[in-house]
């Protein structure tokens, strides 16, 4: 029996109603239920009654859909694309049988109903049935972060509908019960089929859906930093045409990636904070800066937040963001007691992204905006304690002690000299490893952080470390083979090895292998710190001299010349002057050290050691010159001169730190300083930055440089 006829039987509808329905689904392309409810022939409550009872199962309203809470770990369940593709929405997981519980119009398509099945991974499915705009409304709201997906159909002139049917209750409309494990089905011996044309097959040639969603899942874009480095790139070109925004979005996605890491979040929800972290300002006005803070000193601004904070999201629509960055940045104007804004969330309510996001973005603004809402530019203490009379209204206070924890830290990182001593922690768990780095910091100790076996070595070969913390169940290889490798090449490295309810067997092999301490979790930071310092100051590292820097041009006839930066050493090891080349039989010509090139193009002297100047040509750019400094990881000072123009640019280990040239600072400066080519200059590793100035990430500023220049 069709599914008009059977409507029709049920006396909800009549004939002349049947066929009025019928002619508006040929014109409309609708279902024929679809058809009869915008017609008014069918209510909301009597179609999902009649679905449920065909089926023996539950039904929701869209009233009652509208108000639904669905966490984020139900919504992964089933991949937005699925979801909006066949209409259908993972409500509830029972915890007791691991059951999904999913709304469907179309209770029917069995087919779709065992792939949710595979998909979200769970023994058996219980189909709930709703209508086809409520579920797409749903996908919307969650899955998109459009939180007025429901206002149309709300505010639509419909029955009233009273929510009869509990979805989280033990009951059933009807007599009968459907078991957790069976899928939904009709009571009559036939489908209860629509009628409608046939659903749109699947790409010829395509794999199966179930094997496609699984390949979108393992290569996911968040688990890589492809996509965030984009981002970071993308963001810093546009902020660079907002003064005093110039680097804004970097320097909060890095203090949120820290906070988050202080709550010892899994790697997938950091990248989901810091990607909202790069969005969160994007398609807002640049005249005035949206806070959580701010919106509360000026009408107006709330205004603004009322009307833009879907707006990033919006941007991204085509390129379906994960739902967890839509939450952040749907709901980073939200005050912690439940007052703010859009739908008044309260506590742990508010997602933590935006708790974070929020009381990030809010101290960014304040010591770095001279036209945030105090007028001025105020230090970080300053700040800190005007964020904290806000503490319990409109910021977490705890989301507030562990950013004052995380700037502490960064803080600390870059007045860190290049000498202070560098300790290597090798530990998979980031959680575990977030607040002794911290400590370690903050008594001047540099941290180099080691997340596999692989890491942890290499970081012993190719810097100074002045000893290690090795935990036992690192990957692919354990802590004892990569102490065992260390032994190798730094014999007398102190190692300190840790790890969770050892045994004796373990303890004795660790020792054995000549470990100063076993230290067994949980273990007190300060204890540790104190620990490490002692053992440093027992058994400096040794000196590690740094190897000299040659510059080397090398010309073919007729072509065009070439900076190389190249580390010359003698046989003992000790660092000499390069000396020059003779020219070689193919006609090339190489200078280093204290020759000089021919053609004017480019010259270079090294009297003292480890200072090269010289003069670049107007084929070869200051920029070329950085990327060999920063490539060696080298630190000083770079002055350049152009006619009366001076500038100047400081590296240490290889990371941008200052940048000046007249009136123009840090960011601004560089990038003007890395077009010049025409230029004299001298690199001096005696002198060190007295500050850091560029907060742009290196990598990012030189892509930024290049792009600009066109290379």
């Amino acid at each position: 029996m069709r599914f008009g006829e059977k409507l029709l039987d049920a006396g909800l509808i009549d004939a002349a109603q049947l066929e009025a329905g019928l002619r508006h689904q040929k014109q409309t392309g609708q279902l024929l239920g679809e058809a009869l409810l915008e017609l008014g022939y069918l209510s909301e409550e009597n179609f999902l009654r009649f679905l449920a009872r065909e089926f023996n199962t539950r039904y929701a309203s869209t009233e009652k859909l509208s108000r639904v809470a669905v966490p984020v770990e139900v919504l992964d369940r089933i991949p937005y694309q699925m979801a909006e593709q066949h209409l259908i929405f993972p409500l509830r997981v029972d915890p007791k049988t691991r059951t999904l519980g999913l709304l469907s119009s179309r209770p029917q398509e069995k087919e779709v109903i065992d792939e949710a099945r595979i998909v979200s991974e769970s023994p058996a499915v219980e189909v709930y049935v709703a209508c086809r705009e409520a579920i797409l409304a749903l996908v919307k709201k969650h899955y998109r972060g459009d939180l007025n997906a429901f206002s149309a159909l709300l505010s639509r002139d419909a029955a009233a509908v009273e929510p009869t049917t509990d979805l989280y209750a033990d009951r059933r409309l009807g007599e009968e019960t459907v078991p957790a494990q069976e899928q939904a089905r009709p009571r009559s011996s036939g489908p209860a089929v629509e009628d409608s044309a046939p659903a749109p097959s699947r790409r010829e040639g395509s794999s199966s859906w179930t094997r496609q969603i699984e390949a979108v899942r393992s290569g996911s874009l968040v688990s890589d930093n492809d996509f965030i480095e984009s981002l970071n790139i993308l963001v810093g070109l546009i902020e660079l045409q907002r003064s005093q925004f110039q680097g804004h979005s970097a320097r909060v996605a890095r203090l949120v990636k820290a906070v988050s890491e202080h709550f010892g979040l899994a790697e997938r929800e950091v990248h989901h904070h810091i990607i909202a972290a790069y969005l969160h300002d994007l398609g807002k006005r640049a005249s005035t800066h949206l806070t959580l803070l701010s919106i509360q000193h000026a009408d107006e601004y709330k205004k603004r937040a009322q009307r833009y904070y879907l707006t990033p999201s919006r941007l991204f629509d085509s390129v379906h963001l994960p739902i967890q960055v839509n939450h952040v940045l749907g709901h980073l104007y939200e005050n912690f007691d439940g007052t703010g804004i859009p739908e008044q969330l309260s506590g742990e309510g508010i997602p933590l992204g935006s708790r974070i996001l929020a009381a990030v973005d809010a101290l960014e603004d304040l010591i770095s905006n001279p036209s945030n809402v105090f007028g001025e530019v105020l230090a970080p203490e300053a700040a800190f304690e005007r964020l904290r009379q806000k503490s319990g209204a409109l910021f977490d206070p705890k989301v507030l002690q562990l950013l004052e924890e995380a700037y502490g830290g960064e803080s600390a990182r870059a007045s860190l000299s290049a000498h202070s001593p560098l300790v290597l922690l090798a530990d998979p768990d980031a959680g575990s490893t977030s607040v002794l780095e911290l400590k370690l910091v903050k008594q001047g100790f540099r941290v180099r952080v080691a997340r596999d076996s692989a890491a942890a070595v290499n970081a012993v070969l190719e810097e100074n470390v002045a000893t290690a913390v090795v935990e036992l169940r690192l990957q692919p290889e354990d802590g004892f083979s990569v102490v065992e490798k260390i032994r190798e090449s730094r014999p007398e490295l102190p190692v300190f090895m840790l790890t969770g309810e050892p045994t004796s067997v373990m303890v004795n092999r660790a020792f054995k292998l000549g470990v100063v301490d076993f230290i067994t979790r949980p273990y007190v930071p300060e204890v540790l710190v104190a620990k490490l310092a002692k053992e440093i100051e027992r058994h400096p590292p040794p000196e590690r001299r740094s190897p000299a820097l040659a510059v080397k041009v090398e010309e073919d006839d007729g072509a065009t010349p070439g900076v190389v930066i190249q580390v010359e050493e003698t046989a003992g090891g000790a660092c000499e002057p390069a000396t020059p080349e003779a020219t070689t039989d193919t006609g090339r010509r190489t200078v280093t050290g204290t020759g000089s090139g021919s053609g004017g193009s480019f010259s270079g002297s090294g009297g003292t050691r480890g200072m090269i100047s010289g003069a670049l040509s107007e084929n070869r750019t200051v920029l070329m010159l950085v990327r060999a400094l920063v490539g060696k990881k080298r630190t000083g000072k770079l002055s350049l001169r152009s006619g009366a123009h001076k500038g100047e640019i400081f590296i240490q280990g290889g990371l941008l730190f200052q940048a000046s040239l007249g009136e123009l600072e840090g960011e601004e400066a560089f990038l003007e300083l890395a077009g010049w080519k025409e230029c004299v200059y001298q690199f001096d590793p005696s002198s060190l930055p007295p500050a850091r100035d560029i907060k742009t990430p290196t990598p990012q500023l030189l892509q930024i440089a290049a792009m600009s220049l066109g290379g």
